[in-house]
């Protein structure tokens, strides 16, 4: 699936745009550069790999023991309709099924799919509607983005290098980065989208930007809830995904700058992937800035079906045989994703923390790539945008 590692080589023109992390936020920043006509170089992890390998030395080669998946991988994939808050840049968020809609129709299939939402739990607070919604609902299949990305990536013209980057450092004018292969690239502008690892290539990020570990029981197959005569009579949409009413992990977030100590919790829901699906949300956050190691795998998926089963909701799935995948996941405290330049570090970009990154990184993109590549009153216009957004 990825594209074979470029010949190391020297330094890119001032126009050019280097971008670290080839992800959902990279991919997508990616694709909205080559809309600008810029030429943009992704530098992507050779596979899931153990997050803690940080040597130069090392091979580039992934540690299958301690695999890990990345945060696209196992991800939900919704897309909401409707704003989740009452904040701008949630209203923008809201459409951004309009905008995966122009992706698809200029790159091909992504994944994008309209879908139909059933929630659970917490009812009362949604003013006593059912728990079938007619509201405005779609899903990027996390499986096949990751399988047509690459693709897509290669056909927009987008030079995409599979390497660990293990050190950024400014030069007089723009930025080196190393590679895990000892060789070394240069670059006027770069853009962190790697995610929970952006902190390690550049500590002095702001405090707000934290992270986490998030984990997913990965099925081999739809389980009953999923099955076709499952949905509801009439629905137009063939695909349907279960949600709870409220993420607590969203909570959990906004309370991660004043834990004393670890806290971990688990939100229960079941949406298709490729020809499996992804069941229940583990989320571990952890006092202070620093990830630290994974946890137990073993401990985590306990905790994970021992959740599941004691909701009236999930306890007929919590048994169900599935892999426990892991992955550090980044996310902002206020819940506002850092989109711009990286503070008092000229040509250094951030492109990270969202809490909604389905429906926030794909809005988001083409401001950002403006405000890098398109200069003049347009760059000026993407800036007080992102500055009205909160995200600037």
């Amino acid at each position: 699936m990825a594209a074979a590692a470029a010949a190391p080589s020297a330094a890119l023109s001032a126009t050019d745009v280097v971008i670290v992390g080839g992800g959902l936020a990279g991919g997508l920043l990616a694709l909205a550069l080559r809309e600008e006509g810029a030429a943009v170089r992704l530098i992507d992890s050779p596979a899931p790999t153990h997050f803690q390998r940080e040597s130069a030395s090392e091979s580039c080669a992934p540690e299958p023991s301690a695999a890990l998946a990345s945060a696209t991988a196992i991800s939900y994939g919704a897309v909401p309709g409707w704003p989740l808050a009452p904040t701008p840049l949630a209203r923008l968020a809201a459409g951004a099924s309009r905008r995966w809609r122009h992706l698809q129709r200029r790159h091909g299939f992504l994944g994008w799919r309209a879908c139909r939402l059933r929630l659970h739990g917490g009812q009362a607070g949604l003013g006593g509607l059912p728990d079938w919604l007619p509201l405005p609902f779609a899903q990027v299949d996390s499986a096949e983005l990751a399988a047509r990305l690459p693709e897509v990536l290669a056909a927009a013209g987008v030079e995409r290098r599979t390497a660990w980057v293990e050190r950024l450092q400014p030069l007089p004018q723009g930025w080196q980065l190393q590679l895990c292969d000892g060789s070394t690239l240069q670059a006027s502008q770069v853009v962190l989208a790697a995610g929970a690892r952006c902190r390690r290539l550049w500590p002095e990020l702001p405090e707000r930007l934290r992270g986490s570990w998030a984990a997913v029981l990965v099925l081999p197959q739809p389980p009953p809830p999923l099955a076709p005569s499952a949905i509801a009579p009439g629905s137009s949409a063939g695909r349907l995904a279960w949600l709870p009413a409220r993420f607590g992990r969203v909570a959990l977030e906004r309370r991660a700058a004043s834990l004393a100590r670890a806290e971990w919790l688990v939100d229960g829901g079941l949406v298709p992937q490729g020809s499996g699906a992804l069941l229940g949300q583990h989320t571990l956050v952890r006092s202070g800035l620093e990830l630290g190691q994974p946890p137990a795998r073993a401990e985590t998926e306990q905790q994970l079906r021992a959740a599941l089963a004691a909701q009236p909701w999930g306890a007929a799935l919590a048994a169900l045989p599935g892999q426990l995948q892991q992955a550090a996941v980044a996310f902002c405290c206020d819940g506002q994703p850092l989109v711009g330049p990286a503070p008092q570090a000229p040509g250094l970009w951030l492109f990270t923390g969202f809490s909604a990154g389905f429906s926030q990184v794909p809005v988001l993109a083409p401001l950002l790539a403006q405000a890098l590549v398109a200069g003049g009153r347009r760059a000026a216009a993407a800036q007080r945008r992102l500055c009205r957004l909160g995200v600037w």
